[in-house]
């Protein structure tokens, strides 16, 4: 059989926005609706996150992570059109692995959203802080927060309407930047903004490619309209095994090698690298990351229950009492509650630019 090539024409792959300084953001106003916004958490392509506070309350306030449609773009209706398609899918999922949008609304012509605020770390800056050090996630840890993960996409691809429709929801964006361990041990993935659902409009073009460079799925490189669930078992894959790695999965000398990489789910480094891994891990990895999602886990429900069976062979609790420990002995957690502990990297990961795909 032939090696398989990548078209170039496929190669449509969302951009990192610029690093700028925090210091140098400002709101346009203090306030948005019924919310203070205190700090600038993070800028993407298309909207900013702010840390902010309910006005209208007394005493000890909560805090909530506001995200608003940047003024330039609130003209653009496809852009708003987005916007709103993120709002609406989130303010359906409820589940405590999942962050939760509270409301949406519209201040000064700019359409926002109040999400739950997550004190803690990314799974990005995890796996920074691991590589830098030379070491990887102990097996245990990895497999807690793969676990929690897919617990949330159970719910959202398990999802209804108010009919007992399915919503075919595709997250489309799982990647490490997207997952949020609190300080407490809980595990949220976030930002649907790119999600797909049977019950939204779409806004993608056919054979535009959407998603986070280095954790596609094979289709999704090659920007097939038709994903599912499994598009999101992959991708997870890719986080595992970069968790017991301690080093990125698909690497190359330019982003075409590393994209062709990904389509033909080259995965040889699992056997180059994996002498370590306890014999259970290798072949749920495996199978996570086949090419052919015919492959794959059937759904996120069964790549859970082979977790968990492994996670009853090695000893492992699968839950914080496994997970807290290991996060304060890393040293990642802030001292204080600091506002840029987690959103700031997620939109610095995440966020692409209107008019790339």
């Amino acid at each position: 059989m032939g090696t398989r090539r990548l078209p170039r024409r496929s190669l449509s792959v969302r951009s990192k926005p610029p690093r700028v300084a925090s210091s140098t953001w400002r709101p346009l106003t203090d306030h948005c609706g019924r919310y203070q916004l205190k700090e600038l958490l993070g800028r993407g392509g298309m909207a900013d996150v702010y840390l902010a506070y309910r006005h209208d309350l007394e005493g000890p306030r909560p805090r909530y992570a506001l995200k608003r449609l940047q003024r330039k773009w609130s003209l653009d209706p496809q852009l708003r059109a987005m916007f709103a398609s993120e709002a609406r899918l989130s303010l359906s999922l409820q589940h405590p692995n999942l962050v939760r949008v509270f409301e949406t609304g519209e201040h000064l012509g700019l359409p926002f959203m109040v999400m739950e605020y997550v004190d803690g770390v990314s799974c990005a800056k995890l796996l920074r802080t691991v590589a830098a050090r030379g070491g990887r996630f102990p097996e245990g840890v990895a497999l807690v927060i793969c676990a929690e993960v897919l617990k949330g996409l159970i719910h959202a691809h398990d999802a209804t309407d108010e009919r007992g429709q399915p919503l075919g929801i595709v997250h489309r964006d799982v990647s490490p930047g997207h997952i949020l361990i609190s300080r407490v041990g809980r595990v949220k993935l976030a930002d649907f903004g790119i999600a797909r659902s049977t019950q939204i409009e779409h806004h993608t073009d056919p054979g535009q490619v959407k998603g986070k460079f280095g954790y596609m799925s094979p289709e999704q490189v090659m920007g097939d309209g038709e994903l599912d669930g499994r598009s999101d078992i992959f991708s997870l894959g890719v986080v595992l095994a970069e968790m017991l790695l301690g080093r990125r999965l698909f690497s190359g000398k330019g982003e075409f090698e590393v994209l062709t990489r990904m389509y033909e789910a080259d995965i040889a480094v699992l056997d180059q690298e994996a002498s370590h891994l306890s014999p259970e891990l290798l072949p749920i990895l495996k199978k996570a990351l086949q090419r052919d999602r015919k492959l794959r886990f059937a759904n996120a429900t069964e790549f859970l229950l082979a977790l968990q069976r492994a996670a009853y062979n090695l000893n492992v609790a699968l839950d914080e009492t496994t997970l807290v420990p290991w996060l304060f002995q890393l040293g990642v957690l802030p001292s204080q509650s600091g506002a840029h502990a987690i959103q700031l990297d997620v939109l610095e990961e995440t966020r692409d630019k209107p008019g790339q795909s």
